[in-house]
């Protein structure tokens, strides 16, 4: 009975390890092709491709074509809220409260209930999520600041144009190095965020990027 359990393990042992080994050349494998995949995307710049990298190989984001990531384009309020549901964790085929949007597609209902019930989004009103608009950089500075708990230690910043409801999670931002603002006084609170911005924002925000290059692009 020795001999034969000494032969049952030393198999079971050697099958463990060819699952290791398999699981390690899959996940490699799997990096390499979303690697890949970011780098065909003709429209991603240097200043980008870290970032956008990142995000495709964790799946938080596809681009828009085989060469297209959409770096410069807007993102809608629905298509954020999938990609953050993403980066938490979230996933489809689990329930969650409903919370009680109208205008949210069925397929996608999952992720504004999953955030909306985690307290990191809310709708435009109780009943609105306003899926189709496009996501300001003040909003997403909300969701990113509660998505990875960020805070800051003073509300003082130097941005004229953020709505005071905006302002400790702008605040937020800036203290742990995830933007700097459009300029010395302007966060861009009203313009839309591009999904390379909105890349970048993530990729810091999951500490891949120790030294942040200055946003500031003007000096008023």
């Amino acid at each position: 009975m020795g001999y034969f359990s000494s032969i049952e393990e030393r198999k079971e042992s050697s099958m463990k390890k060819i699952i290791v080994m398999m699981s390690s050349i899959l996940l490699i494998v799997g990096l390499g092709t979303s690697s890949k995949a970011a780098s065909s995307y003709t429209d991603v710049s240097d200043r980008y491709y870290e970032a956008v990298a990142f995000i495709t190989d964790k799946g938080y984001a596809q681009g828009f074509s085989d060469t297209q990531f959409g770096t410069s384009a807007s993102i809608k309020r629905i298509d954020a809220a999938v990609m953050v549901a993403r980066v938490l964790g979230f996933t489809p085929n689990t329930s969650y409260q409903d919370a009680g949007f109208s205008d949210v597609p069925a397929d996608r209902a999952w992720a504004t209930n999953a955030l909306s019930q985690a307290g990191v989004i809310n709708g435009k009103t109780t009943t609105q999520f306003g899926s189709y608009d496009s996501m300001t950089r003040a909003e997403m500075a909300k969701v990113i600041a509660n998505t990875y708990d960020l805070t800051a230690s003073s509300d003082v910043i130097p941005f004229t144009d953020v709505n005071p409801r905006f302002v400790p999670f702008v605040a937020a931002l800036v203290e742990n190095n995830i933007t700097q603002g459009k300029t010395a006084t302007s966060f861009g609170s009203t313009a839309v965020i591009t999904r390379g911005e909105f890349a970048l924002f993530v990729f810091r925000a999951e500490g891949e990027q120790a030294d942040v290059p200055p946003e500031v692009i003007s000096v008023e």
